[in-house]
């Protein structure tokens, strides 16, 4: 399937996986249908999608990305390597 219509099945309240591609709707609904975010946030992604924007595409899918993983037990911590690099200095 085709990008662009797996995101319009999505606005549409459809969520479906890309099989083809192996990849989630922008929100992981397709996966987790408790997840699917406001039709009004789904259209702000369709157009910034298709417009290019990808700053707004960025924001958004980390956004959705932080819902995912909210109910999932994990704690996100620092890059070591981060860490590393500031105790050789």
């Amino acid at each position: 399937m085709k990008p662009l219509i797996q995101l319009a099945a999505w606005v549409e309240g459809c969520p479906r996986h890309n099989s083809e591609l192996d990849e989630c709707c922008p929100d992981f609904s397709c996966c987790r249908p408790h997840l699917l975010v406001p039709r009004e946030e789904r259209e702000m992604f369709l157009t910034a999608y298709i417009s290019g924007d990808d700053a707004v595409v960025e924001r958004l899918s980390l956004m959705f990305l932080c819902r995912a993983m909210s109910e999932l037990d994990v704690e996100i911590i620092s890059d070591p390597r981060k860490d590393d690099d500031e105790n050789e200095t």
